[in-house]
Parts: structure tokens; C-alpha cells; sequence
């Protein structure tokens, strides 16, 4: 199977969404995600566009504080 490409988005507050990076690679993805997600406290997400699946989510705010 060929490796798949993801694009990682961050989200902001007011739940706008701005694409940061395209990376190949279910791994690979995983990790830039973690890098991402170091450097900002907003969401950042994961997903495979043409299936529009989302693969991972950090910084996922909490119930009742957003």
C-alpha cells in the first residue's frame, strides 16, 4: 500500500481552521503533528483529505472550556 498523504491543520478558537504542512506517511504525520502541537496550545488535527478522515487530534480543548 502506498503511503498517503496527510494535511495537518491548526485550529484556532473561533474554530477556523489554517492548513500548515502536507506530509507523506501515517508515521511521519504523527510526528509533525506532535512537533505542531509543542509549539502552539491551540487544536491541531491530522487528516486524510480525499476520505476525509481525521487520523489523530492534540490539544483538543476540554468540555466547558472553549
Amino acid at each position: 500500500m502506498a503511503d498517503r498523504q496527510y494535511d495537518l491543520f491548526e485550529i484556532f478558537p473561533d474554530g477556523s481552521p489554517v492548513w500548515r504542512v502536507a506530509i507523506t506517511g501515517h508515521r511521519s504525520a504523527i510526528q509533525k503533528l506532535e512537533e505542531l502541537a509543542k509549539q502552539t496550545a491551540n487544536e491541531v488535527r491530522a487528516i486524510h483529505l480525499p476520505t476525509n478522515s481525521l487520523i489523530a487530534a492534540m490539544n483538543v480543548p476540554k468540555p466547558g472550556n472553549g
